[in-house]
């Protein structure tokens, strides 16, 4: 077996190991769907959305770019060992400890400012400090299990994250359904269930963990190399965000809610977009150090992107009927976003692609410049359409805003790391999936019937799923089982 066949097939046992994981992890906030818009009104979800929205933005600020920064020093130490490697994610941990004290500390002197400005004044201290709390220890779960990740384990990986996200749902309904804490409910139950899978998980991965002195030989290096991700990820949260904050501004709590609801039936798309990249992060790193890593990432770009597209297509067609049969018929306006949210998530991991030259050439300043552009872009999108044309406007713009920022990523990416992508299969397939996507949707604004789009939806995957594959390859694999099967090494 080739070097890049073993990688493909790792590539491919990973992808199916975490896509069962992440259905199972992701499902718990899917399913959970039917019972908050019940219980919640459309103007609370709005309030959930914004809480949300803050603790993400103090968790940009509390990671200072050390996921990204673990991923990469990790692999560089490998040659050397279990020990070099344990200092990496020791080192790491202790950054984030100090830096998640600081951020918590300063977020709590500025609660009543916020609270001002996006709740009316209506929420108490408590809210603020159970959020923030639970983001930073999910935040520091999420380095744990992402070791296992990054060893190639996905059942630990997995078995920490399904902790987390099962505790945080059961703990969440007792509080809501039982002691009736509401929107305070969500939270407490976060915090709860993420100290747990906090404590789990670094038990769990402490051959790892050496926490006997300060690694001060390593912060320099890891904050040097994290420092310009610190930039980028709190442009990455404008990009990904700042649809929240207009809806919010220039509409009211009620579209907010709609929005976040709509964002939710996304998730089934952000889900197998996170099971890829979850899979796909370790072996693209080591692939861009093979002698056959272009032709990978040839391959498996297009074949991501034409997936991605068809996941999107297949979602749009279904979304007014999901909606109807989870939600109430208040939230039954928001199926209208579903298709166009999910773009986002694939133009979002596609980056992991886009950005990879720029990771090689360790030139990522240009990753933060990339951000900045592209959120500065949705900002301005956002600024002209939310107003007038509201929701839609806010999924429209955020998701041509990770367009454009993948198009600045793989110019700069190809100039230091030629890979050679198929540009032109790439804009064939997302001018295919966007016509598909607005016919479909035009004809739900006439009528919620399913045989036309679903008969659009047909089409579109069958043109697609034949440009996903490349002919050499396809060619090569069908070889290969041929003289699998035969037993003729001549074919």
């Amino acid at each position: 077996m080739s070097a890049l066949a073993a990688k493909l097939k790792l590539l491919a046992k990973d992808t199916v190991i975490y896509g069962v994981g992440s259905v199972l992890v992701r499902s718990v906030s899917f399913f959970l769907i039917p019972i908050y818009t019940r219980v919640f009104t459309v103007a609370d979800y709005g309030i959930i959305e914004m809480i949300s929205v803050i603790s993400m933005f103090l968790s940009v600020i509390m990671m200072i770019g050390m996921d990204s920064t673990q991923t990469y020093f990790f692999f560089q130490q490998k040659e050397h060992g279990i020990e070099a490697q344990s200092r990496i994610v020791s080192s790491v941990l202790q950054i984030r400890i100090v830096a998640g004290i600081v951020c918590i500390a300063m977020a709590m002197i500025l609660s009543p400012l916020l609270n001002s400005l996006f709740f009316g004044g209506g929420l108490s201290w408590e809210y603020f400090a159970v959020a923030f709390s639970a983001a930073w220890f999910v935040q520091t779960t999420n380095q744990s299990s992402q070791v296992f990740r990054l060893l190639y384990k996905p059942f630990h990986y997995l078995g920490i994250t399904l902790i987390q996200a099962v505790g945080t749902a059961i703990i969440a309904l007792i509080l809501i359904l039982v002691f009736d804490q509401g929107i305070f409910g969500v939270y407490l139950g976060s915090l709860c269930a993420s100290v747990f899978a906090t404590a789990f998980g670094w038990i769990l991965v402490r051959k790892h963990l050496r926490l006997t002195g300060w690694n001060r030989g390593w912060y320099r290096r890891l904050m040097k190399f994290g420092a310009p991700l610190i930039a980028s990820g709190f442009a990455m949260f404008v990009l990904s965000t700042s649809d929240r904050w207009f809806i919010t501004t220039f509409r009211d709590a009620d579209e907010l809610g709609l929005y976040a609801v709509g964002a939710k039936f996304g998730v089934l798309i952000a889900l197998a977009v996170e099971t890829f990249r979850t899979a796909w992060g370790p072996v693209s790193i080591d692939a861009m150090y093979s002698a056959e890593g272009k032709e990978m990432y040839r391959i498996v770009g297009r074949s991501y992107v034409g997936l991605g597209i068809i996941g999107v297509v297949i979602l749009t067609t279904l979304s007014p009927l999901l909606v109807s049969i989870i939600a109430p018929e208040e939230y039954f306006e928001s199926y209208r976003i579903v298709g166009v949210i999910a773009w986002f998530s694939v133009f979002y991991g596609f980056c992991l692609f886009g950005c990879r030259g720029i990771w090689k050439a360790e030139k990522n300043y240009w990753w933060t410049i990339s951000l900045f552009i592209a959120s500065s872009l949705n900002i301005l999108l956002d600024s002209l359409w939310v107003p007038e044309y509201g929701i839609m406007g806010a999924a429209i713009a955020t998701s041509i805003s990770f367009l454009v920022l993948n198009v600045i990523l793989l110019i700069i990416s190809e100039f230091y790391w030629r890979v050679g992508y198929p540009y032109f299969v790439f804009l064939l397939q997302i001018a295919i999936g966007a016509g598909a996507t607005y016919l479909i949707l035009s004809l739900y604004r006439d009528e919620i019937t399913y045989l036309k789009p679903s008969l659009v939806c047909v089409l579109t995957i069958l043109a697609i799923a034949a440009m996903s594959v490349p002919p050499d390859f396809a060619y090569r694999l069908l070889r290969r089982i041929i003289r699998k099967q035969t037993g003729d090494g001549d074919v």
